[in-house]
């Protein structure tokens, strides 16, 4: 209450003293203006009588006269403010002079008559000097008589305006005074005192509350500024009230999203105390939330995880702002993870503080070395796999890229056929016991790697200086990684014995690539399985040649598919006992140019490659093609199909339904006068897929033939599950049909099987009349052959064969 009173007195004080000064300032000048006024009067009326005593004074001089110039002189003294007068004639004699003693000694300013203090309003005296002329009567010209000097004494003459001065400015401070107090009674009842209580009730405004409060009106200033400040007032405290509540949910919001966030979020000050840390991080030093204000990191995190307290350290010592890395943590519980930990720093008036967040990437961490182990291992044998190998090949080391090194690929020997036969559970035990067999076998060796399903890689570098003795070398270790597969491998109660085709090549690292070292070594590896398998093969230039001639085949057959060389040609399958046609089988053909590439240098290559999908699907389109066409001419036959050749590689796609499915719709043609032939590796390629698949096909009406029966894995409880409708003999048996009783008696039996098992035979290679005869006596079947028909185009069959066909009229 007492400060407020002081106030209230100082700001009256203050107040008033400005309003003094101020009316100080306006008295004075007022003053100061009336003053130059007058005194600029006073002058006028000085120089009024000079002027008038002038011509007086002229003819004194004139005629000499110096009773006249005392008389002159006489006149001018009755005027106080002349401290000396002179008049001097020509020669400058004084012929008349009047001085007050008091002010003047021979023309010397006395003490007593200098005044200090109005000498800075005006001077004391001033010194007038009047030149006496008149003219001459003669000449008319104004000639000069004399002078009269008058020295006035200026506070005399201006003594009345110094009275008028005081007066005046007294009575302008009385009336600025009077008006001063007025004012400022005025001020204190009409603005101070409302202020005053106006400022008491701002001051019982409670700022730590979020409540709306409100400042009420001062009784008799509702409707003046008073009030509009009170309305702007409480404006303010209901927004203030409004953000105060608003920020205290954001507040509480953010502080919820902080303590449910699973990622560590701390900030530590310059002296490395906790500022603030979520409940995540807390527990994650084994502390509440409360616990950790105040404490020091070094207390905290040091005990529990010195490499993040490290981290901590080397982040604060360090010129970079932020900084992400992932680290290696352990927590109060001594459980590691993975954090990817963010580090900011900030500056707050205290210095420099960081923030800290951490997420738990363990998962992540896991996840990308699962991939990256995935990337570069098999992930059934943990064995390196083909990227690795090529890593491998592919880096340089000084010491062995000028040495030879070896190279041995082995494929196992129809590990397909285990696979289908003993399942994949058992094949894939059989690749892992296999596997470690290797590795321990060829721990000598720089790599051990598994590139496919059933093919193994073992690299040694750095062999020798010396071709020789490298190949020699790669013969010893083909050698040794075919005999090591050979072994036994058992399983349970049972023994399985592998072989493998093994393909070596020697190389050099800065001579070759790491494509063309496996490529040479694959190229091996399918040398020795065309000469029968489980043996080894030491690549030779000359089979780079063969395998360029076999990548400028891919290339003519890619460009063939391009330009639509591929074409079909039509064999009749006739009945053996009405000699009618009862089918066709279109065979694939390619015309380059104007020749006719024979089959069996492009057809072998063609099924292992993935081109054959693209070709047989254009082969089939062009078949239904040809049916739609004959169809619509009325020449097929109401029970006629023709056979198409299917692939095990068109087979297994998953889409190859599908595929078919769009063919049929698109020329029109029904399934019913189609027939796929497929051989017994092609069954026999997942068994179970290829079984849905056929059954699914036969839906539509298209037929089934097992094509070269008798040349494969035949086994009787796969042709019982096999839903075909022909079997179909290999010419290698009908060859022989008439002079060798074994193949005689196993036609004969193949004729019966289908027989019992409901199929249609189809003997292939028939091109003899005793062979026919042959077959006509041991059974219905159907006879395919030169003998009665090469394999010629459609245009031409149709006039050899339809004209012979019962076609319905």
């Amino acid at each position: 209450m007492k400060l407020k009173s002081k106030l209230s007195f100082t700001l009256g004080i203050r107040s008033l003293a400005l309003l003094v000064c101020l009316g100080l300032v306006m008295a004075f000048l007022q003053t100061f203006f009336d003053f130059k006024q007058r005194q600029s009067e006073v002058k006028t009326t000085i120089n009024a009588i000079v002027s008038s005593s002038q011509s007086s004074a002229s003819n004194a001089v004139f005629l000499l006269e110096e009773a006249m110039a005392m008389q002159v002189i006489t006149g001018l003294a009755n005027f106080e403010f002349f401290s000396y007068i002179a008049i001097i004639n020509e020669q400058g004699n004084v012929m008349a002079e009047f001085h007050r003693d008091d002010d003047f000694d021979d023309g010397v300013v006395t003490l007593d008559t200098y005044n200090p203090f109005l000498s800075f309003v005006s001077d004391n005296l001033s010194r007038i000097t009047v030149p006496l002329t008149g003219t001459n009567l003669s000449t008319s010209e104004t000639e000069t008589y004399g002078e009269m000097v008058l020295v006035i004494n200026n506070h005399i003459a201006l003594l009345g305006v110094y009275e008028r001065a005081v007066r005046t400015f007294s009575i302008s401070i009385a009336g600025y005074i009077l008006l001063t107090l007025a004012l400022s009674y005025l001020y204190h009842f009409s603005l101070a005192a409302p202020l005053i209580r106006l400022s008491k009730r701002f001051q019982r405004v409670n700022t730590k509350s979020i409540a709306t409060q409100k400042i009420s009106h001062l009784i008799g200033h509702e409707r003046n500024e008073f009030s509009l400040i009170v309305n702007a007032a409480n404006d303010m405290l209901y927004r203030i009230s409004s953000s105060q509540v608003l920020l205290t949910e954001r507040s509480q919001r953010f502080r919820l999203i902080l303590d449910t966030a699973p990622a560590l979020i701390f900030s530590l000050d310059n002296h490395l105390n906790f500022v603030f840390a979520n409940k995540a991080t807390a527990t994650f030093y084994g502390y509440s939330i409360y616990e950790l204000k105040g404490r020091s990191a070094t207390d905290v995190i040091e005990p529990i995880d010195v490499q993040m307290m490290s981290a901590i350290n080397d982040f604060i010592s360090s010129t970079t702002r932020q900084l992400n890395e992932i680290l290696h943590l352990q927590n109060a519980s001594q459980a590691n993870c993975y954090m990817e930990v963010t580090f900011v720093k900030f500056k707050t008036p205290e210095g420099h503080s960081i923030l800290v967040t951490a997420t738990d990437v363990t998962k992540r961490v896991q996840a990308e070395e699962k991939i990256e182990s995935l990337a570069y291992f098999d992930p059934l044998t943990t064995l390196p796999n083909r990227n690795k190998v090529y890593e491998v090949l592919n880096q340089q080391n000084h010491k062995t890229d000028n040495v030879y090194g070896i190279a041995a690929i082995a494929d196992l020997d129809q590990f397909k056929r285990i696979n289908d036969t003993l399942s994949h559970s058992t094949g894939d035990q059989l690749i892992v016991k296999l596997a470690n067999r290797l590795r321990n076998e060829f721990s000598f060796s720089d790599l051990i790697a598994r590139l496919g399903a059933d093919e193994f890689l073992c690299i040694e570098e750095g062999v020798s200086n010396d071709l020789q003795v490298a190949k020699n070398g790669a013969e010893v270790l083909g050698e040794r990684l075919r005999s090591c597969i050979s072994k036994e491998i058992e399983i349970g109660l049972h023994s399985y014995a592998l072989s493998a085709s093994v393909g070596v090549v020697v190389y050099k690292k800065n001579k070759v690539s790491a494509d063309e070292i496996l490529q040479y070594a694959d190229t091996a590896m399918y040398e020795s399985k065309r000469a029968g398998r489980n043996c080894v093969t030491l690549f030779r230039n000359e089979m780079a040649t063969q395998a360029a001639e076999l990548l400028q085949l891919e290339r003519d057959i890619m460009k063939a598919m391009f330009k639509d060389e591929f074409f079909f040609v039509l064999q009749p399958l006739i009945d053996s006992t009405t000699q009618e046609l009862k089918g066709a089988e279109a065979l694939m053909r390619w015309r380059k140019g104007s020749e006719i590439v024979n089959p069996g240098d492009f057809i072998p290559f063609l099924e292992e490659s993935a081109l054959i999908v693209d070709v047989g699907e254009r082969i089939l389109s062009k078949v239904c093609a040809y049916i739609k066409s004959a169809s619509d001419k009325g020449i097929l036959p109401s029970d006629f199909k023709i056979a198409v050749n299917i692939s095990v590689k068109q087979l297994a796609r998953n889409d190859f339904i599908e595929t078919v499915s769009k063919v049929l719709t698109k020329h029109g043609v029904k399934g019913s006068a189609l027939e796929f032939e497929i051989t017994e590796s092609v069954a026999l390629n997942n068994m179970v897929d290829t079984i849905a698949k056929i059954k699914l096909l036969r839906k539509m009406g298209i037929g089934f033939s097992l094509d070269d029966f008798g040349t494969g894995y035949s086994s009787l409880s796969h042709l019982k599950d096999l839903p075909v409708d022909k079997l179909k003999i290999d010419r290698s048996f009908i060859n022989d049909i008439t002079v060798d009783k074994q193949d005689e008696n196993l036609v004969r039996s193949i004729i019966q099987l289908s027989k019992n098992l409901g199929l249609v035979t189809v003997a292939e290679g028939v091109e003899t009349q005793s062979q026919v005869e042959w077959l006509m006596l041991n059974g219905e079947v159907l006879l395919q052959g030169y003998y009665f028909s090469r394999p010629i185009e459609p245009n031409e069959f149709e006039n050899k064969y339809f004209d012979l066909a019962q076609v319905p009229q």
